[in-house]
């Protein structure tokens, strides 16, 4: 049987992980635009670059992977 100070801290505990989640969230919304423009300036320079090189994968795969890494580090610190 669960005392109520033990629900006190579940509940407690839920509502700090939604919190993280919807910070979480809005932080990917500010980063992504950024890691976008990014990686398809790189693809485009790569591209039309010297030695004409072949993008391969998803401009926006990439954007993705690349916006949580750099998030990962802002909820470690």
């Amino acid at each position: 049987m669960l005392s109520t100070t033990d629900q006190e801290r579940m509940t407690s505990r839920h509502k700090e992980r939604q919190l993280e989640r919807q910070t979480m969230k809005r932080l990917f919304l500010v980063v992504f635009p950024l890691c976008f423009v990014a990686v398809a300036l790189t693809r485009l320079i790569t591209v039309f670059g010297p030695r004409d090189a072949v993008a391969e994968g998803s401009v926006f795969a990439e954007a993705k992977a690349s916006a949580y890494a750099a998030l990962g580090y802002a909820f470690n610190a």
